[in-house]
């Protein structure tokens, strides 16, 4: 659970609208096959740097370091789908990570972890969650090719409830 004199906080990618509605529609048919809990399509985004409990007088240091960040306008093709049976998570996934992409986390992360913020160390797995809780299972799945125009990134706060976690963007910086 969050400390209460703490925000729960990530940088992530944010679809827009119309990207929204079409990994949502990939994620029903995800749903179809695994079950679970549906990602709701407001909520969808592909996390790029997961930083968990912050202390508020941290959090102009996280504008601070986005607005240093380079990032360059790229696509992403996401027609990649599957479930991980260990932690039951059912995603959608880019086909080819692109260069653009890959520095993005590289420099946040090294940004990140020079200014003293604890981040998670596992290697990045570009992928959008579209599913908690489902029946993962070996099976070929079969999705449409969904085009991600990505033209920024965003700081969001996380907020755990018993119906699942409620997200709000406190910022978001352009490509340069």
């Amino acid at each position: 659970m969050t400390d209460s004199a703490t925000q729960r906080l990530f940088f992530a990618l944010w679809p827009d609208d119309l990207c929204q509605e079409r990994l949502a529609r990939e994620a029903r048919k995800l749903h179809k096959l695994f079950g679970g809990r549906i990602t709701k399509r407001a909520s969808i985004h592909m996390t790029l740097v997961f930083l968990g409990d912050v202390a508020p007088s941290r959090v102009q240091e996280l504008h601070t370091i986005a607005q240093r960040t380079e990032m360059r306008e790229f696509s992403l093709h996401v027609a990649g789908a599957g479930c991980w049976t260990h932690n039951h998570i059912g995603w959608l996934a880019p086909a080819v990570s692109p260069a653009p992409l890959a520095q993005l986390v590289t420099d946040l992360r090294r940004s990140l972890v020079d200014a003293d913020f604890a981040i998670e160390r596992r290697p990045f797995a570009p992928h959008v969650t579209v599913l908690r809780k489902a029946q993962c299972r070996h099976t070929e799945v079969k999705i449409g090719t969904v085009e991600w125009r990505v033209q920024d990134f965003v700081l969001v706060q996380s907020q755990l409830a018993a119906e699942g976690s409620h997200y709000e963007i406190v910022g978001r910086w352009q490509a340069k």
